[in-house]
C-alpha cells in the first residue's frame, strides 16, 4: 500500500533531505489510488493559491497503529471573553483510540480489511438503501445487510461490481473523499519513491487490482 502526502513545493527539497516529518501530532496523507482526482481531493478541497508536490512513499508495519477515517476535527480549541480562537491543539493518538476506536489500525492487515469493508458498505448502501428509522425517529443503518447486499452483487456480477464500482473514478471519490490518514511517526527520506507535480496524472493500481483479486479467487 503506498500513500501520498501533499506539501508546498518549496519544502521539496527540505522533505528530499529530511523526509516528512511530524509538524504539531501527525502527518496528514491518504491512500494513493488509481483515481488523480481522488488522489489530489485535498488540494481541490483546500482550494490553496500555493503551489503543492506529492511525496508517494511505501506504507510499512512501523508506521502502525495509525488512523484512517473521515476528515479528523482539528483538536481542542481555546476561546477568549469574546469566543475568538486563541489556541488549537491536535487530538493526539491517544484521544482519537478513546473517541473512535475504529478508526485506529494496528497493522496493514487489518487497514487493508477496513479499506474493502467501506467499499463494500458503499455498494451495498448504493444498490439497496437499508437505512431506516429508530424508536426516536433517528435514521439508522443496517450494516450487516448492507455488506450482505454488496458482497452479493460483486459475487453474482463481478463484471458489473467492477465497471460501475471499483473501476468507477467518480464512485471511489465518493466514497473516499474526505478520507485522510494519520501517521504518527516520521517518514524517512531513503523510503521517498516518487515525487509528483498536482497535475500529474500518476495513478497506482496494484492495491485496488489486489482487492478485485481476493473477491474474483473468493467466489469463482
Amino acid at each position: 500500500m503506498k500513500l501520498i502526502h501533499w506539501t508546498p513545493k518549496e519544502n521539496k527539497s527540505q522533505v528530499l533531505e529530511n523526509g516528512i516529518l511530524i509538524t504539531d501530532t501527525w502527518i496528514s496523507c491518504s491512500i494513493l489510488t488509481p483515481f488523480k482526482n481522488l488522489n489530489r481531493w485535498w488540494l481541490d478541497f483546500l482550494l490553496n493559491d500555493k503551489e503543492y508536490v506529492g511525496i508517494i512513499f511505501e506504507l510499512e508495519e512501523n508506521d502502525f497503529p495509525l488512523v484512517h477515517d473521515h476528515w479528523i476535527v482539528e483538536g481542542h480549541s481555546e476561546t477568549n471573553d469574546d469566543l475568538e480562537v486563541i489556541a488549537k491543539t491536535r487530538y493526539s493518538l491517544k484521544e482519537i483510540l478513546s473517541s473512535n476506536p475504529k478508526s485506529v489500525f494496528g497493522n496493514l492487515t487489518k487497514l487493508k480489511q477496513g479499506y474493502e469493508q467501506t467499499i463494500v458498505w458503499r455498494i451495498g448502501n448504493t444498490i439497496d438503501d437499508s437505512n431506516y428509522l429508530d424508536k426516536d425517529g433517528i435514521y439508522k443503518s443496517d450494516d450487516k445487510k448492507i455488506i450482505e447486499s454488496g458482497l452479493k452483487l460483486i459475487k453474482s456480477n463481478p463484471k458489473k461490481a467492477a465497471k460501475d464500482f471499483f473501476d468507477n473514478p467518480d464512485f471511489m471519490e465518493f466514497v473516499f473523499e474526505d478520507y485522510e490518514i494519520l501517521l504518527f511517526t516520521n517518514v524517512e527520506p531513503n523510503r521517498i519513491e516518487k515525487v509528483i507535480q498536482a497535475n500529474t496524472n500518476y495513478s497506482y493500481n496494484d492495491l485496488m487490482n489486489e482487492i478485485k483479486t481476493h473477491y474474483n479467487k473468493a467466489y469463482s
